[in-house]
């Protein structure tokens, strides 16, 4: 009995050593691995496996798993909702279109037919970009190839011909810019009484129509048609763009409208005086006055559309009215007697397809040499001159190669008057472009602000000292005042007299 007492006493002994060390190799890291579950992986796999090297295998696993690295995971970072808008529209812009599917039958249904537009080879125009280090990069232009394929194949839009007119940059974000013509006219725009007309949908500077999107597959929105008061208020005033085209446009004089208006008088006034094409491959209806692609044109060498004389603007010239035809008002009908006022003479602008050697000379808006030079330093104490202007070109070629004689080069022509705007040229095809700020180079003075109101003339002023005149007093009741009340009765019955003091 003493014996079984003792042996009994031995096995708890035991059992408490033995929880104890498997407590021990139980005891996780800070990656929660234990000693433990490695020694019952490595005794698994040897029972698994029966190797005669079983000793080296448990070397050997010790080691791997002493000298294995473990990358660590990565953190987590919350994605702005903004940024999951533009991956998801990446992703469904460079993605097959999906079936649709029809939510009672189940069944694929009939896809609508895709409009049938024109355009221009954006890939082709890619690489001249390229070739003269202009414009966008080839995998950007490659999402813009597909931003208007999803433009101009959209039913609900109604696109005829569908061009890429460039990237306006902002502060806070970007506007992709492509110009259209539609097959139905937009929307007469009604103005007020005494006002310049807007001129209609399709004519003059709304023959085209803009749509923008903030990211190559994002929502494509059009942009209203510019009217004279946006156009001219936008020449008085520079400010960066925002991004936002609700946003609205805090400058001085106020701007009549939101950012999209002020975009699309910046992209009109651009496109005025920037998209050019080479000589004679335009000819000018003599019914209408619109353009026609000319069957006779030749091509030129490139060597030969270096040179300003070779270039001619496509677009018509925007007047100082905000209009490219200018608007006369009806004269109105003389009384008996009176003679009838004299009519104003309408403002002339720049014939179109002027060639771009006559721009430096030009004192047409928006237009014009845009370099200028100081006046000499004055001598003595004369005052300061005021800066000149010379007659320099506004427009500098540019070319793939430098080296004469290089085959199938690539020429181009840069705006000096609104920088990022550019033309490229190569075998007989043509690609206009911008991308910038919408800033012009030229001088650019604020508006001043609107003169002081004089204080009222209360009257009372002297007049003549000798005689003591003064001026009548010019202070009036007003109308819009409230009546002055009736004194109070004083106390006292009514109909007697208030008592003598």
């Amino acid at each position: 009995a003493r014996g079984r007492r003792a042996r009994s006493r031995a096995m708890a002994a035991t059992d408490e050593a033995y929880q104890e060390a498997v407590a021990f190799l139980q005891k996780t890291n800070i990656d929660g691995e234990s000693v433990y579950e490695q020694l019952a992986k490595v005794v698994g796999k040897i029972l698994a496996e029966k190797p005669d090297d079983a000793v080296d295998l448990l070397e050997t696993a010790i080691m791997a798993k002493k000298t294995q690295y473990v990358p660590p995971e990565p953190p987590a970072v919350e994605v702005a909702p903004k940024n999951l808008a533009v991956a998801v529209s990446a992703k469904e812009l460079f993605s097959t279109p999906r079936p649709t599917v029809n939510l009672e039958t189940g069944e694929p249904e009939e896809p609508t037919p895709p409009n049938d537009y024109e355009t221009e080879n954006v890939l082709a125009d890619a690489a001249m970009y390229e070739a003269v280090g202009l414009g966008l990069s080839k995998k950007e232009m490659y999402g813009v190839m597909l931003c208007m394929k999803k433009l101009g194949e959209n039913p609900d839009f109604k696109v005829a011909t569908a061009r890429f007119f460039g990237k306006m940059l902002g502060t806070g974000g970007d506007y992709y810019v492509f110009e259209t013509t539609l097959t139905e006219p937009g929307e007469e725009i009604e103005v007020a009484e005494g006002k310049v007309p807007v001129e209609v949908s399709g004519t003059g500077a709304n023959t085209y129509t803009y749509w923008t999107c903030s990211y190559l597959g994002g929502a494509l929105t059009k942009l209203p048609d510019c009217t004279p008061d946006t156009v001219a208020a936008s020449r008085l005033v520079k400010r960066y763009l925002t991004g936002t085209l609700n946003a609205p446009v805090s400058a001085y004089p106020p701007f009549p409208g939101t950012e999209a208006h002020y975009l699309r008088a910046l992209v009109g006034r651009i496109a005025s005086a920037t998209v050019v094409c080479p000589v004679g491959y335009f000819a000018v209806s003599e019914e209408d006055g619109s353009l026609s692609k000319d069957e006779e044109f030749v091509p030129k060498e490139p060597a030969e559309m270096a040179d300003l004389t070779a270039w001619a603007h496509r677009y018509p010239h925007i007047k100082e009215q905000g209009r490219c035809e200018f608007y006369q008002f009806p004269v109105p009908e003389p009384e008996e007697g009176e003679e009838p006022p004299e009519a104003p003479e309408p403002e002339t602008g720049p014939e179109l397809l002027q060639t771009l050697d006559l721009d430096a000379e030009s004192t047409a808006v928006d237009w014009g040499a845009a370099v200028t030079t100081p006046a000499p330093a004055p001598e003595g104490d004369e005052p300061p001159g005021e800066p000149t202007v010379e007659p320099k070109p506004a427009w500098a070629p540019c070319a793939s190669s430098n080296v004469p004689g290089v085959k199938y080069q690539v020429v181009g022509m840069k705006s000096l008057v609104w920088p990022g705007a550019f033309v490229a040229y190569a075998g007989g095809k043509f690609s206009n472009c911008y991308v910038g700020y919408g800033f012009q180079n030229k001088k650019f003075t604020p508006a001043p602000p609107p003169a002081v109101e004089p204080e009222f003339d209360l009257g009372g002023q002297v007049l003549d000292e000798e005689s003591g005149e003064t001026a009548p007093a010019q202070m009036v009741m007003s109308v819009d005042l409230p009546p002055i009340p009736e004194p109070e009765p004083e106390e006292g019955a009514e109909g007697e007299e208030a008592p003598a003091e």
